[in-house]
């Protein structure tokens, strides 16, 4: 028989998680409707929630087979995504659903928000030349809320000391055992102190003293209107590892994509511009948040593409030692159920190890009953730059797992983290035989 005819059989598998070197707990921080807060923990792996192969290869509306060469299916696999409720559910009056959520001595922090607001509060956040409304106004928060991972049943605490600013949707990021957040001011002014003094768009949380410091401003002409579209990371080399990586991508439309690279030294407080780039891959609706350095060379992040084509994501990457670009696209539609869609939100993407990745989706179904489910593909990215010729062969992406959860609600992702990572020593490989299911890797990205 050609091998290129050859069937398929049951026993066919995904790519061996061998090599994770443990297993990973992930915090998922999601909100239902507006102002519900949702907090979820998946395993990776877990083979619970991971669907045969053939489940996805013998659906007409996901025709994997024409992604894997030689494959041929003759039976239909069945499967039920596993049922996932959340461990924790805020309610309206606790944290206001931020965008970025932060993990810091096992407590999760969500900084501001949006609440109403007297008249008679604004005189430090609007400029006397600003319109000042006679009612009361929806603006940012000050308020930070946290919950404590090691007994979520408490619920979330108010944080007793506020940010010294508003603001909503603040990106935050840890470094040396301390919060930072910036960004978020929504076109208020800082504090007049700090407007004063050149600082108010960054701030720092120190959890001993239970204090907030505003730090100096980065390089930007006017913090209120601009530099809240960037992309940052904490870079992890020896030399840099108390530096914050900023990449201001407020002017890249106008500036033929060029995109601003910083550097925060959080020990010395100063901000250094590092390089100008064009901005090369400048392609997506949704470029900013919060990237994943591995190697202490390589800064990846993911995107939705589009409104008009959310069945693809966007993985970009950055060289930080070449300076070169590279960006895949990952085609979810082979994965999907019928009259499936994902959402159009911001993916949340982890580094679990070597050039091993998690990225969570959430989609809905449309039917009578909507059905809504959350997405873990474990990708290996170790050919993504094509820098060394062993990989010139191999495929940028490829997709080695998939776990699927059913949820009980309509959700929109906010962030992810990774909370804890067990120590089960690797599995030996066991030598090869005949009966053993044979792996596949699928490829399921086309290269820009």
């Amino acid at each position: 028989m050609d091998p290129m005819e050859e069937e398929v059989e049951e026993n066919i598998g995904w790519g061996s998680l061998d090599d994770l070197d443990g297993e990973y707990e992930i915090c998922i921080c999601a909100q239902k409707l507006i102002d519900e807060v949702r907090c979820y923990t998946i395993k990776v792996p877990d083979r619970e929630a991971r669907p045969p192969l053939l489940y996805f290869l013998t659906r007409p509306a996901a025709p994997l087979n024409s992604l894997i060469h030689g494959v041929k299916v003759k039976d239909i696999s069945n499967f039920t995504p596993k049922n996932l409720t959340p461990f924790s559910v805020a309610t309206p009056k606790e944290p206001c659903s931020s965008r970025y959520f932060a993990l810091l001595n096992n407590h999760l922090y969500a900084a501001g928000g949006y609440l109403k607001t007297p008249t008679s509060e604004l005189g430090d956040v609007i400029g006397p030349e600003d319109y000042c409304p006679l009612n009361d106004i929806y603006m940012p928060s000050r308020f930070v809320w946290t919950l404590d991972l090691t007994c979520p049943d408490l619920g979330w605490k108010q944080l007793g000391e506020p940010m010294k600013n508003r603001r909503k949707d603040p990106q935050t990021i840890v470094v040396d055992g301390k919060l930072y957040v910036f960004g978020g001011l929504y076109g208020f002014e800082p504090i007049l102190e700090d407007r004063s003094s050149g600082r108010g768009w960054m701030e720092v949380y120190d959890p001993i003293l239970e204090t907030w410091e505003s730090l100096p401003n980065p390089p930007c002409s006017d913090i209120r209107s601009k530099f809240d579209e960037i992309v940052y990371a904490h870079l992890e080399s020896e030399k840099d590892k108390h530096e914050i990586m900023v990449v201001d991508l407020s002017n890249s439309r106008e500036n033929n994509m060029r995109a601003d690279f910083l550097k925060y030294n959080v020990v010395s407080s100063r901000w250094e511009t590092w390089l100008q780039q064009h901005w090369a891959v400048a392609s997506s609706d949704i470029l900013f948040g919060r990237a994943v350095v591995v190697d202490h060379t390589k800064a990846y992040w993911a995107s939705i593409e589009s409104m008009t084509n959310m069945n693809a994501c966007s993985i970009y990457g950055f060289d930080l030692e070449s300076k070169s670009w590279a960006c895949q696209r990952l085609n979810l539609t082979p994965f999907l159920g019928d009259s499936e869609y994902f959402c159009w939100i911001m993916p949340g993407l982890l580094h679990l190890s070597d050039h091993k990745f998690c990225l969570l989706l959430s989609s809905n179904k449309r039917a009578k009953k909507t059905s809504n489910f959350l997405y873990c593909f474990v990708l290996d990215l170790s050919a993504f730059f094509h820098t060394n010729d062993q990989y010139a062969d191999e495929p940028p992406l490829y997709v080695l797992s998939i776990q699927k959860y059913s949820l009980d609600a309509k959700i929109d992702l906010l962030d992810c983290m990774i909370t804890n990572h067990g120590t089960q020593p690797p599995k030996k490989k066991k030598p090869k035989t005949s009966e053993e299911p044979k792996i596949i890797k699928i490829r399921a990205c086309s290269e820009y």
